[in-house]
């Protein structure tokens, strides 16, 4: 598993890497550069519930730039990563009509899937970078370019 993403999920080493789109994943593999050991890792383990799946996309434009879909064993921990396929990775569609199709495609081939965040490419860079990711959300949201859906209580109640 190529070591940028593994290090930032912060991954057992027997975490199962399975349908995976190459570009999808280089991007994500940019995106991810600066990102430091365990920090999506901490985002899954505080939104993610047991026995359930995580589904992140990255759009440029109306387009899916990156995604990774995160599946949590009934113990909490991640069992397997993935990059969505199908309908939401097809060009022309818009975030918002993707995003629906993404956690669709994840709950047919990973299960319950019980976090959908969705944002554009400039905003995920920022994102990253910030200390403040509740107000680095917030800012994505009120710009128009942020699809949270279905957002977990925990979720909610952080960026109340």
């Amino acid at each position: 598993m190529p070591h940028r993403i593994a290090q930032a999920l912060a991954l057992d080493p027997a975490a199962g890497l399975r349908d995976v789109d190459q570009a999808q994943w280089a991007h994500l593999e940019m995106l991810l550069e600066d990102a430091g050991p365990g920090e999506l890792g901490a985002a899954v383990n505080a939104f993610v519930a047991a026995g359930t799946s995580a589904v992140v996309g990255i759009f440029d434009d109306d387009l899916l730039w990156a995604s990774l879909v995160v599946s949590v064993d009934n113990s909490g921990k991640p069992a397997s990563v993935s990059t969505v396929r199908g309908p939401a990775a097809e060009p022309g569609s818009d975030m918002a009509k993707a995003a629906s199709e993404a956690v669709k495609w994840v709950q047919t081939h990973h299960g319950p899937c019980s976090l959908g965040f969705f944002v554009d490419k400039a905003h995920a860079a920022e994102l990253l970078k910030a200390s403040d990711k509740a107000a680095a959300i917030r800012t994505a949201s009120a710009s128009g370019r942020l699809v949270l859906s279905p957002v977990p209580a925990a979720l909610a109640m952080a960026l109340a």
